[in-house]
């Protein structure tokens, strides 16, 4: 049987297919370039639990990952004082990963836990314009708390901010942010950022084009503090916001 070049160019391109998945598969599940030094270094030194390290491996967003990581390493240096927060809880993947890099704060956990409400998509452009009160409503509070079950996670379900009641003494080393949307958004700054301990963080999820509701709501926020706003190079392109220490001497 004669071999055409058409099937000759076929089997040459099945060929590159078939090795490039292989590759990332590998990559994905053994190589370890990726990872920064002091990272390897702390699973070497036995410093980073084994629920941690599975959960990296699983995690896709590996910038983010190793962000919140050394974040949370620096504010344990430093000893920043205060609890972590997450607005935007969903189905508690981010706050599932930041308990386990420090598992003796108190967690603060404000969602919804049914989706969007009407009245803050009204006002929304970009991707956020797609959405109705349907999305991010496939969870509970119910399944949520069965996944984060540690006493440190203290669920506020309903509406933010009038779910801060009760807070207003709290204070705060590390928010993690990811409402989707300009109300929220701008709540959780103007609610968190005077609470946030010296030395603490905010880093908020989706600062990007297609997300312009938080965009502005950050921009904003940035224009009426001193801090710079520090891009993170993650794959949604998260930003920080710190408050800074308090002068010494």
């Amino acid at each position: 049987m004669q071999i055409t070049l058409y099937q000759i160019v076929q089997v040459v391109l099945l060929g590159i297919i078939l090795f490039y998945l292989v590759y990332y598969v590998y990559t994905v599940l053994f190589d370890k370039n990726y990872q920064p030094k002091d990272y390897k270094h702390s699973v070497k030194t036995g410093k980073i639990p084994l629920a941690l390290r599975t959960a990296e491996k699983k995690y896709p967003d590996k910038v983010r990952f190793f962000n919140f990581w050394f974040q949370v390493e620096r504010l344990k240096k430093e000893n920043v004082q205060g609890a972590f927060a997450e607005l935007g809880v969903y189905r508690g993947d981010s706050a599932y990963l930041l308990h386990l890099m420090d598992n003796k704060r108190t967690f603060h956990l404000f969602d919804t836990f049914e989706g969007f409400k009407t009245k803050d998509l009204k006002q929304e452009s970009g991707k956020a314009a797609t959405y109705t009160t349907s999305n991010f409503a496939d969870t509970s509070i119910q399944k949520v708390k069965k996944r984060l079950s540690d006493p440190e996670f203290v669920f506020h379900q309903g509406y933010f901010p009038e779910t801060t009641k009760g807070l207003e003494n709290e204070q705060y080393a590390l928010v993690s942010m990811d409402a989707d949307l300009y109300n929220p958004t701008k709540a959780g700054l103007e609610y968190f950022y005077p609470r946030l301990s010296p030395g603490g963080v905010i880093i908020v999820h989706d600062y990007n084009h297609e997300w312009p509701g938080i965009v502005k709501a950050v921009d904003d926020f940035a224009a009426s503090i001193r801090e710079p706003i520090v891009p993170v190079p993650d794959v949604d392109s998260s930003v920080m916001i710190f408050k800074a220490r308090k002068n010494i001497g």
